[in-house]
């Protein structure tokens, strides 16, 4: 707290200045830190095979600890900066205990994982008191002003149902795995796709002056989960990315508009995992490419139905609402281009991808008498 007070004395302009220093220097330590973890693989799998699953753990927990050390710093930057610019009110407080209750129950699930009931209780309750949570976000947080009270309330919430009903079926007929990994090891894979996404949000290549960013890849982990657990396991991981994402960089000027903004859009990006079962791509560069492109696709329409109906006032001159709103959500194709160019330099690899299958290998087919 005595840290924090001290940050504050370097006032709004100071702040954001070490804000941009340190999102600099994080984009420069991650890559360096890719390349080293990277030459160190290939040279203990050609030269010491026995060492190879040690440093796989060691690997692991160097990334992990180093996606939250970068998230708890930046945070911290953040959260001095909301201070001093008097921007944590009620509004804050709020999307900040919905991340509690998120965390909350993560940490839960993974407590109850080894006991079937358990997990499927916990997983209930957790899931009803989001939901429940969500209905009082959007009753009780305010709209920002006149100029973000929605073009159509009815029409705003039919094209959110539409979208989230789809979703909905996509996840039921699609989104079954069939894997054999345990709840434990898709929980662990869970939080330390998430963990990395969000580190690599912090990492922007540029930021557009109404809000988002183009970023390193920074969806590419959640994408690559999805892939291997599957679109159920994907869209949870997503909707709790979606909540992180709403405290690090929180846009609230409507209600709804902040469900439709974090837990929706980034909750479809684990439609990715349709692909799991998805037989007519005969092959894994294949299905990750028709994956990605549809969560960003997905993702690119809830941006753009939140942009018509509450951000219609930011519209350029020359520009409708709906055009304006279908523009500026194009920065997700620049999202997209930088996802597919990693993901494809991965999937080429036959090594990657027999590494990834190996994580959630499919379960035999069971003979039947």
């Amino acid at each position: 707290m005595q840290n924090l007070k001290q940050l504050t004395t370097l006032g709004s302009s100071g702040l954001k200045t070490a804000y941009l220093a340190l999102q600099s220097l994080a984009l420069f330590l991650t890559l360096a830190l890719g390349v080293i973890l990277a030459v160190a693989y290939l040279v203990i799998k050609f030269k010491f095979k026995d060492k190879l699953e040690s440093f796989k753990t060691l690997a692991l927990g160097i990334v992990v600890g180093y996606a939250v050390t970068l998230t708890i710093c930046i945070s911290f930057f953040m959260i001095a900066r909301l201070k001093v610019k008097e921007e944590i009110d009620k509004s804050f407080y709020l999307v900040l205990g919905f991340l509690a209750l998120a965390l909350v129950y993560s940490v839960s699930a993974i407590f109850c994982h080894l006991n079937k009931l358990a997990f499927k209780l916990c997983n209930y309750i957790g899931v009803g008191l989001l939901a429940i949570y969500v209905i009082v976000l959007i009753i009780v947080l305010p709209t920002a002003g006149e100029d973000y009270a929605p073009l159509s309330t009815a029409g705003m919430y039919t094209f959110t149902g539409i979208i989230v009903a789809g979703a909905c079926a996509l996840v039921i007929i699609f989104g079954k795995d069939g894997g054999s990994a345990s709840q434990s090891k898709a929980l662990a894979y869970a939080g330390v796709s998430i963990a990395l996404s969000f580190a690599l949000s912090y990492i922007k290549l540029f930021s557009l002056p109404q809000g988002g960013s183009v970023t390193l890849a920074s969806m590419l982990p959640l994408i690559i989960y999805s892939y291997i657990f599957g679109a159920r396991k994907g869209v949870l991981a997503g909707v709790i990315y979606g909540a992180l994402q709403c405290l690090q960089s929180p846009q609230i000027y409507q209600p709804m508009q902040v469900i439709i903004d974090y837990p929706i859009a980034f909750g479809l990006l684990g439609l990715s995992g349709i692909v799991k079962n998805l037989n007519f791509l005969n092959s894994p560069l294949k299905k990750f490419i028709f994956g990605a492109s549809i969560a960003c696709v997905l993702r690119y329409i809830a941006h753009t139905i939140s942009g018509y109906y509450v951000f219609s006032s930011w519209a350029m001159e020359g520009y409708t609402a709906l055009s304006w709103a279908l523009v500026y959500n194009l920065y997700l194709i620049a999202e997209l281009a930088i996802i597919l160019v990693v993901g494809v330099s991965l999937f080429l690899s036959k090594a990657m991808v027999k590494q990834l299958e190996s994580v959630n290998p499919t379960k035999p087919n069971k003979k039947v008498d």
